[in-house]
């Protein structure tokens, strides 16, 4: 009798929740498959699928030590199943692959075999043919990596016996998995024709099933890499659609005085899009969903039937107030149709903010930044793809300004100019300007202000309550002391800081900056033995960060600088969530320090969080130094 008969029927509403979780990971979306997880925890916390599969979660988005905790803690528990083992496993050689030090590398590995063969051994006389190929080819990799290239191979062809005889199968000419092993097995056993074969099935079987073939992906380089001989074949045999990017022009308003995207212009351009996006056939495009090249570019991808993920500067009714309903014909029907069918819809602020271009800028290094992560996670091409006239970069947020970051990074760039696609239209299609042309928007904050991007730090002493009136005024020469020593020597100086109490705001002109500092001052009041100050010895603190457009003026009761906003208060509502002693940052802070490109910093996902006094829910990330 399998295994499998012997488990007790899942009832429906807890194998709903499963198959949330399964159907973000098979798309490679492991932060989407973590919030789905927490959810279905909430209702379910004794279910075992949804316990594994957090852990998996974690594992796929990198956070491989917490991973690491809670499959061993289900393991203590008694769980000895062959996923969890191997997803346990599976932790250890990623801690491997990741620490500088060969002592602790090899200890990895030793414990990522044992529990991988120990696990094939078992299945085998269980006669689970399934657990046993699934355990014993990742048995055989770890005996890669560790330069145990007999015991690999030897390995390899016990299983490869094993999935040919699991070929007979009616249903097994559709088990993505089952191909995907035959393919390593033979990589490792140096039949390189097979191993192509079967890796080229596993990658037709996949059907969109990204997070899959990128774990596939992955574990093939790394063993082409430790084997002998060379195989270049694998990039394209088990190749990723790359991500998109996508900006452009908005459908001309009415009386433009210098024609740039004519309405008469759709057709041709519409063309020209669908044209580069089946070139390209991406997995997924990140964009907004403006009139003109937005929604061309929207409607374009769900034909291909790919994803579509569409990021707006403030919420979906104002944007289409502001950036649709001037454009005559159907566009304002497009836009609900866009929405109603994108994979994902985020809003960056909660409001618009009149006369600024930060609030849509911000949006603009959002999606890069989302883009980024996500072809990251993949270890696929990032690719840009603009509709515009060619034009140097203009205001802040525009397909200009866009193009001109992509470029900075070295982001490859496909192009559909309209000023060709003008030219090679005739005169009398492209509409002349008309003298009454349509007033433009405000360009312009209030008087006294403006309205800047910024990297904003909340932080809280833990522990401040519990002082002694005479202890107060240690706190102000000890710890706020420290901080401002620290404001002195530091590389990445804020340039405002406030404080009340035990709490201290501080802004920075950049995420970079933020980040860095956020980690100089939690390793600052950690690494302090606050005791031989006159303090206890428990005090600690809580590090929030948040970046965003902000009004930067003057208070007019202290004539001290002034940075607000709601951004402002969204900082504030993630410091109380976070634990003693430990960095956390908005989802936002990370799509855009990974838009940015900044380096030296490592972000965790830790999932969707709600913030306190009923802000709601929001994605967060735990940072730590990128060199630890």
């Amino acid at each position: 009798m399998a295994d499998s008969d012997l488990k007790p029927p899942v009832p429906p509403e807890q194998q709903s929740a499963i198959d949330a979780v399964e159907d973000c990971l098979r798309q490679g979306e492991p932060l989407l498959a973590y919030n789905a997880v927490q959810e279905g925890l909430k209702a379910f916390p004794a279910n075992l699928r949804l316990r594994q599969l957090r852990g998996l979660a974690l594992a796929r988005s990198g956070d491989t030590g917490r991973a690491n905790q809670m499959l061993s803690q289900l393991v203590e528990e008694g769980l000895a199943d062959a996923e969890t083992l191997g997803m346990l496993a599976r932790t250890h050689k990623d801690l491997a692959l990741h620490t500088r030090e060969a002592v602790a590398r090899a200890a990895h590995l030793a414990s990522a075999f044992q529990i991988y063969r120990q696990a094939y051994e078992a299945a085998g006389r269980r006669g689970a043919a399934a657990d046993a190929w699934y355990t014993g080819i990742n048995a055989a990799a770890i005996a890669v990596l560790q330069g145990d290239l007999a015991t690999a191979r030897r390995i390899a062809r016990e299983v490869r016996q094993l999935c040919s005889v699991a070929l007979a199968s009616p249903s097994a000419a559709a088990d993505y998995w089952l191909a995907a092993t035959l393919g390593e097995a033979a990589l490792i056993l140096g039949d390189d024709a097979e191993s192509a074969a079967h890796y080229a099935r596993a990658a037709a079987l996949a059907a969109g099933r990204y997070g899959n073939l990128g774990s596939t992906r992955r574990q093939a380089i790394l063993l082409a890499e430790r084997l002998p001989g060379h195989r270049e074949w694998l990039t394209d045999v088990l190749r990723i659609p790359p991500v998109v990017m996508y900006t452009g022009h908005m459908i001309d308003r009415a009386g433009r005085p210098d024609p740039r995207f004519p309405p008469a212009l759709e057709v041709t351009v519409t063309a020209a899009v669908r044209q580069r996006l089946q070139s390209l056939r991406p997995m997924a495009v990140y964009g907004s969903a403006a009139c003109g090249s937005d929604i061309i570019c929207l409607e374009a991808m769900r034909d291909l039937g790919g994803e579509t993920h569409i990021v707006l500067p403030f919420p979906a009714a104002e944007f289409h107030r502001a950036s649709v309903d001037f454009a005559p014909g159907a566009w304002g029907e497009r836009f609900e149709r866009a929405l109603a069918a994108a994979s994902s819809v985020t809003i960056t602020s909660d409001h618009r903010a009149h006369g600024s271009r930060a609030t849509f800028e911000y949006a603009n290094l959002i999606l890069t930044g989302m883009a980024r992560l996500r072809a990251g996670v993949l270890q696929t091409d990032l690719r840009g793809l603009a509709i515009w006239d060619e034009q140097p970069p203009g205001s802040a947020g525009g397909a200009a300004s866009l193009v001109s970051l992509w470029r900075g990074q070295q982001v490859a760039l496909e192009t559909v100019r309209l000023t060709e696609l003008r030219a090679g239209k005739p005169a009398d299609a492209v509409p002349a300007a008309t003298a009454a042309a349509a007033a433009p928007p405000d360009d312009a904050p209030p008087a006294g202000f403006t309205h800047e991007i910024r990297g904003m730090l909340f932080a809280d002493a833990v522990g401040y309550s519990g002082l002694s009136e005479d202890q107060t005024p240690h706190f102000i020469t000890q710890f706020l002391g420290a901080v401002a020593d620290l404001n002195v020597r530091t590389t990445q100086r804020p340039e405002h800081v406030e404080t009340t109490g035990d709490g201290l705001y501080m802004v920075f002109g950049s995420v970079r900056d933020a980040g860095h500092y956020a980690l100089e001052l939690s390793n600052l009041v950690t690494g302090t033995d606050w005791a031989a100050r006159g303090l206890p010895n428990g005090l600690n603190i809580r590090i929030a960060l948040h970046c965003g457009p902000v009004y930067c003026g003057r208070n007019p009761v202290t004539g001290s600088p002034l940075y607000t906003g709601p951004h402002t208060s969204r900082t504030a509502r993630i410091e109380p969530v976070t634990p003693p002693g430990q960095v956390y940052a908005s989802s936002a802070f990370a799509a855009v320090a990974a838009s940015m490109a900044v380096d030296g910093l490592s972000m965790q996902y830790v999932g969707r969080m709600p913030l306190a006094k009923g802000y709601g829910l929001l994605g967060l990330y735990h940072l730590t130094s990128a060199h630890l």
